[in-house]
């Protein structure tokens, strides 16, 4: 489990790379809004995650049809998780806004890897030529 955290990990530092990479490619090359260029970076950055995770750090055999719906909502419920703690911790705790940017990182990245890990990449308790004897 280590391993694959390190995996994840250094996924998470290319993921970071290639997404800030297309924001500011697309805001300064052509000149899209920052929001767009938000909303794209984002796309292709999850994408370049699920990608890597899947092959690299869980080492994935499960049809990308089967698993990419589910990478999708939980990194949705992941980011929410995250707004939802900078939020509070800034409105509500008023805390430092950089600690509480720090504070919803951590939350999500530690569910991710935990979602991943027992969710999304988890090997099949019954491979599907058992279960079509036992059907």
């Amino acid at each position: 489990m280590i391993l694959q955290a390190l995996r994840f990990g250094a996924v998470g530092v290319v993921n970071t790379l290639i997404g800030l990479s297309c924001i500011y490619t697309l805001m300064y090359f052509l000149h899209a809004s920052a929001g767009a260029a938000n909303a794209a970076g984002y796309v292709i950055g999850l994408g370049v995650s699920f990608a890597l995770n899947r092959v690299w750090t869980f080492s994935s055999a499960q049809p990308v049809r089967d698993v990419l719906p589910k990478y999708v909502a939980v990194a949705c419920c992941c980011y929410f998780l995250n707004l939802g703690l900078v939020l509070a911790s800034t409105k509500g705790l008023s805390l430092n806004p950089y600690l509480a940017q720090l504070i919803g990182i951590g939350a999500y990245t530690s569910c991710m890897f935990i979602a991943c890990r027992c969710f999304v990449f988890a090997p099949a308790s019954i491979s599907p030529e058992l279960s079509r004897i036992t059907d």
